[in-house]
């Protein structure tokens, strides 16, 4: 695999990988039947425009978007099949909240699994989060997924769990189990 770079998500440099973004979402739901907002059978255009409504909220400021890709060729647009992976971090506007932040759509394509995108992404928007001011991040994933034992590694401290929280893709109601991490100078992406 060629070095991938993280990059801050803009509509105008990256808005043509939406339609892979959302591929990459539909991808983990069917492969890994993981609860993400939609079960099958899946409408594409339903996922884009999830997808779009988030660009347009790194627009306000109020998320922002972090993509894995394969490097380019120099002085190239990224191409959709450079998408390695994707997360997001929702800032919803807050007086008394105003340091957390909501981790959102940890998404790494079934090609690119086991060789440690999930980290590279998370340390990305760890240090993003942090110059913002978000010093508190929140994250929940369904039981018995890969990711409740990424999170743990990652920094991340298990709140609890909730039972039969969201309904699986494979049917029937699955528990959610949710994490917390504080970041701190010189702590982010330990």
């Amino acid at each position: 695999m060629p070095t991938p770079v993280v990059k801050l998500f803009s509509s105008q440099e990256h808005g043509h990988l939406l339609p892979d973004i959302a591929a990459i979402h539909a991808a983990c739901i069917l492969q890994d039947q993981t609860i993400a907002t939609f079960l099958p059978p899946l409408e594409d255009s339903k996922i884009r425009k999830l997808w779009e409504d988030m660009a347009r909220e790194v627009d306000l400021g109020i998320r922002f978007i972090s993509i894995l890709l394969n490097k380019s060729e120099p002085g190239t647009k990224a191409k959709g099949s450079e998408l390695v992976g994707v997360v997001t971090l929702s800032m919803p506007y807050s007086e008394t909240g105003s340091f957390r932040g909501f981790v959102k759509k940890l998404f790494v394509s079934p090609n690119y699994r086991g060789r440690g995108a999930s980290r590279v992404l998370m340390d990305h928007l760890e240090t993003e989060a942090f110059e913002r001011g978000k010093t508190l991040m929140m994250i929940d994933t369904e039981v018995g997924s890969a990711a409740e034992k990424v999170y743990p590694r990652l920094g991340y401290t298990e709140i609890g769990r909730v039972p039969r929280y969201g309904i699986s893709p494979a049917g029937g109601l699955k528990d959610e189990v949710f994490f917390y991490k504080h970041l701190q100078k010189g702590g982010i992406g330990q």
